[in-house]
């Protein structure tokens, strides 16, 4: 992985923008489609998308977001905004995962102009749906120290086995994502409120899930299909938490259907 996140960031500069104090990077691929913005989960940069960008990179015009170590989604909402307004990005897919998708919904809710398709990917409703974990247990995020926390995840990436997604995982937790940032990521998961009803037509907005997610139970899938009844439910076989990595080619397959139908 860290081959391609070089070979990546030889063929893209990051960027950055102060946003109320806040600093927002991301790599912009430039190219002539349409435009999609892309935003991570908890964990990671926005290379963490590094397999869709440099596979459609050419065909989409892919604008992957690094947000800063804030918490709510309101806050993290009006800096991408800011993001659109600097690049002068017309009405766009926004693509979110985990994390990301559920603040997502609210950045569609305050900025439905800007959001010609929204996808929510791997995500959830609110903090309910993975209170459970005890990784994602409030009362443990807010006592532990961003340093701990970030310590402790680093370590559990550490001892997982050897795979792609592992690799990838721990170079942006070593080299890449600040305790600060993590923590605060952290924190918007265990203070997540559901989104009111979008402004959105149903068929602009997609759920994607995967049925193999060790993350999202299988109820906290159902529940937010059930929140939005009318839009495009897509659920692949594979792809776990990460399918933009996982299952890279229905992912980007959807990606494609997407932006160009």
């Amino acid at each position: 992985m860290r081959e391609l996140i070089d070979r990546l960031e030889a063929r893209h500069t990051w960027c950055s923008l102060d946003s109320g104090g806040f600093v927002w990077r991301w790599i912009d691929t430039k190219a002539d489609g349409p435009p999609v913005v892309l935003l991570p989960g908890s964990v990671g940069d926005g290379a963490m998308y590094v397999r869709t960008l440099l596979s459609l990179g050419e065909r989409l015009r892919l604008i992957a977001v690094t947000y800063p170590e804030q918490s709510d989604a309101e806050g993290l909402s009006q800096g991408l905004k800011a993001v659109f307004d600097h690049l002068g990005l017309p009405c766009s897919i926004v693509v979110g995962s985990s994390f990301a998708a559920y603040w997502a919904q609210h950045f569609a809710r305050l900025y439905p102009d800007h959001v010609r398709k929204l996808v929510i990917g791997n995500g959830f409703t609110d903090a309910s749906d993975l209170a459970a974990n005890p990784l994602f247990d409030p009362e443990w995020v807010r006592q532990t120290p961003p340093a701990v926390l970030h310590a402790t995840w680093l370590e559990r990436v550490r001892n997982s086995p050897v795979s792609p997604l592992q690799q990838l995982q721990k170079q942006m937790l070593e080299e890449r994502q600040s305790p600060d940032n993590l923590h605060a990521r952290f924190a918007g998961v265990t203070q997540a409120t559901a989104c009111p009803a979008l402004p959105l037509p149903d068929a602009a907005v997609v759920v994607l899930d995967c049925e193999d997610d060790p993350l999202i139970p299988p109820a906290a899938r159902d529940r937010l299909r059930q929140r939005y009844p009318g839009a495009r439910h897509v659920r692949l076989p594979t792809g776990g938490h990460y399918p933009h990595l996982l299952n890279p080619e229905r992912y980007e397959s959807l990606l494609l259907d997407l932006a160009f139908e």
